[in-house]
């Protein structure tokens, strides 16, 4: 019998070039199965840091859950969907391998309390709405007389102008006037007035340079104390002066009136 060529050397019925290439490709195959086996799916995807945007919206925005697969995780794309929503400040993805995955939210601060309806909605300094609310709490409500109580919606931007004017202002109080202020009203003509608790009513005048006109309440209301004055209004809408009105002092009663008595018959 002729000898076997080496070239027809066979292991099993294959030649051994083939016996390798394909286990290669079964190598390469279980590599690529790897990532997405069920080994490796989330088992918990928690949500920490939210006060007002509830945890489902954020799972919702996040686009992941329980039975993801660990290796799809992808923490930028994850991130830019949260900031989607404009309630949200910043955002952090957080992955403990390969089982759970952490949301980390730090939301916008409500600043002021917009009268809408019979409620208010609570925003941010930069005027987005964020939660509705039965009453301000401790923040100082925001009344507009020009307002479509449609573009207060939580979860937008709103975008009428005096809204935002009033939300900055709140955001902007210096510090010593934080807790005095009750309200931030900005009327037809646009015109800013800040009531505060002590029954005192601060007058901003129009947007434009505004915030420099705040940052004078402060220091005109010390000086009014100091002088012992109780007032009903401060004025700063015209430039380099302040214009003050005395609180109404109360009618003094009349004195009583002498006591007259009849002498007595003699």
């Amino acid at each position: 019998m002729p000898e076997a060529s080496p070239r027809a050397e066979r292991t099993g019925g294959l030649p051994r070039r083939v016996e390798r290439f394909l286990a290669a490709m079964a190598a390469l195959c279980a590599a690529a199965a790897f990532p997405a086996s069920a080994i490796f799916d989330l088992r918990s995807v928690t949500v920490e840091g939210n006060a007002t945007v509830p945890s489902s919206a954020v799972l919702r925005l996040a686009g992941v859950g329980p039975g993801y697969g660990a290796f799809r995780v992808n923490a930028g794309a994850i991130r830019e969907r949260l900031l989607a929503d404009p309630r949200i400040l910043d955002a952090g993805v957080a992955m403990v391998f390969p089982h759970a995955l952490r949301l980390l939210i730090r939301e916008r601060r409500p600043v002021v309390a917009l009268a809408v309806r019979d409620g208010y909605v609570l925003l941010s300094g930069d005027a987005v709405a964020i939660v509705e609310a039965p009453g301000p709490g401790q923040l100082p409500a925001l009344q507009v007389d020009r307002l479509d109580p449609a573009d207060a919606t939580p979860g937008r931007i709103v975008h009428a102008p005096d809204v935002r004017v009033g939300a900055q202002i709140a955001g902007a109080l210096p510090a010593s006037l934080r807790g005095r202020v009750v309200t931030v009203r900005i009327d037809r003509e646009g015109e800013v007035v800040l009531a505060l608790r002590e029954a005192t009513v601060v007058r901003l005048g129009g947007p434009r340079g505004i915030i420099a006109r705040l940052e004078l309440v402060p220091e005109a209301l010390d000086a009014i104390a100091a002088r012992g004055l109780r007032v009903e209004s401060v004025d700063l809408r015209f430039s380099g002066n302040v214009v003050v009105r005395p609180a109404r002092s109360a009618a003094a009663p009349p004195p009583p009136r002498a006591r007259q008595e009849n002498p007595s018959a003699r």
